[in-house]
């Protein structure tokens, strides 16, 4: 699969198949690349991070995006943090909210040697 596979883990019982991305205006974010821990993802946000235990530079995105192409490190990243405060991350392989799509519990965070992406996203099952 190389290193832009999708992003595909199996954990905790939860399947994750396809890709992750972020794409309106104003809704994402990016950190230096410096060493990080999952604890610099605000509350609120999905980050992910372009190295193995949240190293290197860090994207996050808040609210639905259609278009998360414009994102790199949602392109190519191998650690991954839903710190929604209320909701779910849902994930699609390909833009506008299709292809391939995977949902990331609230507070679900991990790490891995494996390259992934995501091209849009929502959330889902909000409390």
């Amino acid at each position: 699969m190389g290193m832009t596979r999708k992003f595909a883990v199996m954990a905790g019982g939860i399947a994750l198949a396809g890709g992750l991305l972020a794409g309106n205006a104003g809704t994402a974010g990016a950190a230096e690349a410096t060493p990080q821990a999952a604890s610099a993802c605000p509350s609120g946000w999905f980050c992910v991070w372009a190295g193995q235990d949240y190293t290197g530079r860090m994207q996050k995105v808040a609210g639905t995006n259609k278009d998360l192409t414009q994102y790199p490190v949602f392109q190519n990243f191998k650690s991954w943090y839903n710190h929604g405060a209320t909701c779910d991350f849902k994930w699609f392989s390909a833009k506008n909210h299709g292809g391939s799509s995977g949902v990331v519990p609230r507070g679900y965070k991990t790490t891995d040697s494996a390259s992934h992406y995501i091209k849009s996203n929502t959330w889902v099952n909000c409390r």
